[in-house]
């Protein structure tokens, strides 16, 4: 098929200041077989509200337009699996509601997937604060194998989102979608690498991670219910590595969990690697972390040599001037 139908899914919850942005990009792609799915997971704000306003504006998109309002507030990885199954696209693209696109996003990534017959095309991206833009590249993962994808992406080397990629459909029917909201998009691309077996990259950034936003679907915070996520989603993936015959990559899932438990401490590290992973509470599970720069090492070892309370303080320091430190 010359001009294949890409299914775009936007999962829709607090982002009234946003979305006219995510989709007015959405909407002015240069490409025209598009469906857009919105879903409205219970969003206590205006945004559905705003996006039916933008949606008048442009009438040539009102016939691929569904929006789907949930009885329920399920969660990110719910609310994409709702969409998914109204979806008719050969391809599926997934897109946060506060984030927003370069306009010739879709038609790039799909004319790679029909020239090189891939099932996922991946590209660059990059991450948007209020006042400044960071410019991150994607891992190429077209050539690695896919034993060493899985170990890249447990080690967080390989950004683990949902979002800066095309997926061929059918890929999605031997995924399954999890219940926590903690590290859910790692856990369905942990499944993609283990069934695809054609990627392409594109050199080229198109997604736009916005980080000004404090409220969305998608930020994640220290509590009881994002702890309990991470402990789900240690125990569902090491389950999934030990049934496809990776057991020896449980040790690179303590590499990128002992930096996560980590990164969200603010002076309890001991307390939350009890109840997420016990097993992963060792400073050589840093030094081990290739994505990680030498002085990122050294900051993150500081809870494991009793200087926690210095590695507060530099958090502090550095997201008040530069952003989080694990961006």
């Amino acid at each position: 098929m010359s001009n294949p139908l890409v299914s775009i899914i936007v999962p829709v919850y607090n982002v009234e200041n946003f979305i006219e942005k995510c989709a007015t990009t959405l909407f002015e792609q240069d490409y025209d077989n598009i469906e857009y799915i919105f879903v409205n997971d219970c969003t206590p704000d205006g945004s559905i509200s705003v996006l039916k306003e933008i949606i008048e504006k442009y009438p040539n998109r009102k016939s691929g337009i569904q929006i789907i309002n949930k009885e329920k507030n399920e969660g990110l990885p719910q609310a994409r699996k709702t969409g998914l199954k109204n979806s008719n696209g050969e391809y599926i693209m997934h897109v946060d509601s506060d984030d927003w696109v370069e306009l010739d996003m879709v038609s790039s990534l799909i004319g790679e997937a029909i020239k090189t017959d891939a099932d996922m095309v991946i590209c660059d991206y990059y991450i948007n604060y209020s006042k400044k833009e960071i410019y991150k590249k994607t891992f190429p993962i077209s050539n690695l194998s896919s034993d060493d994808i899985i170990i890249k992406t447990l080690t967080l080397e390989i950004l683990s989102s949902m979002c800066c990629k095309l997926v061929r459909k059918e890929i999605y029917s031997k995924v399954i979608f999890p219940v926590f909201s903690n590290r859910e998009d790692m856990f369905v691309n942990l499944q993609f690498y283990s069934i695809i077996k054609k990627y392409s990259y594109l050199n080229r950034a198109f997604y736009h991670y916005n980080k000004a936003n404090d409220s969305s679907i998608t930020q994640n915070y220290e509590n009881n219910k994002n702890i309990n996520d991470l402990r789900d989603f240690y125990i569902v993936t090491k389950n999934f590595l030990q049934d496809n015959s990776l057991s020896e990559s449980i040790r690179y899932l303590n590499i990128g969990l002992c930096y996560s438990i980590v990164s969200i401490s603010n002076g309890n590290s001991k307390k939350l690697f009890d109840a997420i992973c016990p097993s992963a509470n060792n400073i050589k599970y840093i030094w081990k972390n290739n994505s990680l720069s030498f002085i990122k090492k050294i900051v993150f070892s500081l809870p494991f040599l009793h200087l926690e309370w210095l590695y507060v303080i530099i958090k502090k320091f550095y997201k008040t001037t530069k952003g989080r430190m694990y961006d």
